[in-house]
Parts: structure tokens; C-alpha cells; sequence
């Protein structure tokens, strides 16, 4: 399977997978079409499970773009120069930090859906959503734009509603609506902070939702 990504943040795939009509266009940049080593998968689990937090796979090149953005000085500018000449792996392991200089990017692999095709981790985020009782927006565009996706519990005069806003990075901001809009998440997709965050809301109709699903997540 072929991956570019592009100075854009969105990401290339040559393997068939992408939706009919995606038109892509590669910029001037030279990235990597060759597959993923297993030894850079192997690492960033490593490094996730050591420290409990989601790690990345992301494109070296893009984030040494990324970071010359944000030098200030010559002295920062020549280490950062000198770290390049020195780096020489196609692949660069980061976390949600990373995104915070360049929240469109798009990364390669991440250790919370342990996919590589873009669209097959979408289509999980999305299977998780449906699986919760979310319902798609009529007004979404496709998964190339924001997506909103919608979950209305109610028992007779007890009701709850959430609204998940799905962004093609797979970057998630959860939102409840009770007399005022309020977000109880928001950042890259995690199957238990969205658990966590739900559980964490006061309804008691989303806690037998939450304790329900997390049953079937366990079982399944």
C-alpha cells in the first residue's frame, strides 16, 4: 500500500481504498510511498504502552516543515537544522502534541485503532459512533469534511443528547446539550476517554448507555 502525505495534512492512499470521486492532488514535496517497517509499529506501541498515552506515526519531512515554522531565532534554527541531517528515519513517532502545531495533519498510524488506512480508521470511529446509538447529521458532506453525528436518550420526562463532531483526522469533540451547549471532550478519537467522558456526565440514562457498551467492548 502506497502513502503520501501531503503539505496539507490530508493523506494519498494507492491501495484502492479511497471513495469514488476523492480527487487528491500531490504538492511539490517528496514523501514516502513505501510501506511502514514493522519496526516503526513495534515502537511507537512501545512507547504508548510505556507512558498510557496514544502515539503516531507521522511523516518526518512534514513535521521538520512544521517545527522551521515555529523557530524564532538562528541559534534554534541551526539545531533544528543539524537534528534533521541527523534523522534520517522516514517516519517520526509523536503524540496529540504534535497536532497542536498542525491540528489538519494526518498521521500514518496510531496506537488507539492500530490501523493504517485512512479510511478503515475512519469507518471504525464512525462503526464506534453508530454502535453508542449516534445518528448521522443529514447536513454532513462526506468524511472529508467535519461530520456531525447525534444520540437522543429519553425516558419519559428524562432526556439526554450528545452531539460528536468527527473532524477526517479522527480528532473528536463530544458535546452534551442540557439548557446550554457544554464539551466534555474533545481530542483524538479514544474509545475510553469517550467512555470516561459520557460516564462522567451526571444523566443517568447515558451511565446505563456507558455501562452497557463498555460490557460489549469487553466482550467483544
Amino acid at each position: 500500500m502506497n502513502i503520501i502525505q501531503l503539505p496539507d495534512g490530508t493523506i494519498q492512499l494507492d491501495d484502492g481504498s479511497k471513495p469514488d470521486g476523492l480527487v487528491e492532488k500531490e504538492g511539490s514535496f517528496t514523501y514516502e510511498r513505501a510501506e511502514i517497517e514493522q519496526c516503526f509499529i513495534d515502537e511507537c506501541e512501545r512507547m504508548a504502552e510505556e507512558t498510557g498515552k496514544t502515539h503516531f506515526l507521522f511523516d518526518t519531512n512534514l513535521s521538520h516543515l512544521v517545527k522551521r515554522k515555529m523557530i524564532m531565532n538562528k541559534e534554534d534554527r541551526r539545531e533544528s537544522d543539524l537534528s534533521e541531517l541527523l534523522e534520517s528515519d522516514p517516519y517520526h513517532i509523536g503524540t496529540e502534541r504534535d497536532f497542536e502545531m498542525m491540528p489538519s495533519r494526518f498521521s500514518y498510524y496510531d496506537t488507539e485503532t492500530k490501523l493504517k488506512c485512512r479510511y478503515e480508521k475512519y469507518e471504525l470511529v464512525v462503526n464506534f459512533l453508530k454502535d453508542l446509538g449516534f445518528e448521522p447529521s443529514e447536513f454532513n458532506l462526506g468524511q472529508e469534511m467535519e461530520q456531525a453525528y447525534i444520540l437522543y436518550l429519553r425516558e419519559g420526562e428524562e432526556y439526554e443528547k450528545f452531539i460528536a463532531r468527527l473532524q477526517p483526522n479522527l480528532f473528536l469533540k463530544l458535546i452534551v446539550e442540557k439548557d446550554e451547549f457544554r464539551t466534555i471532550y474533545n481530542g483524538f478519537f479514544s474509545k475510553s476517554k469517550i467512555f470516561d467522558a459520557i460516564d462522567a456526565h451526571s444523566g443517568n440514562l447515558s451511565k446505563i448507555l456507558i455501562r452497557d457498551a463498555k460490557i460489549k467492548n469487553i466482550l467483544s
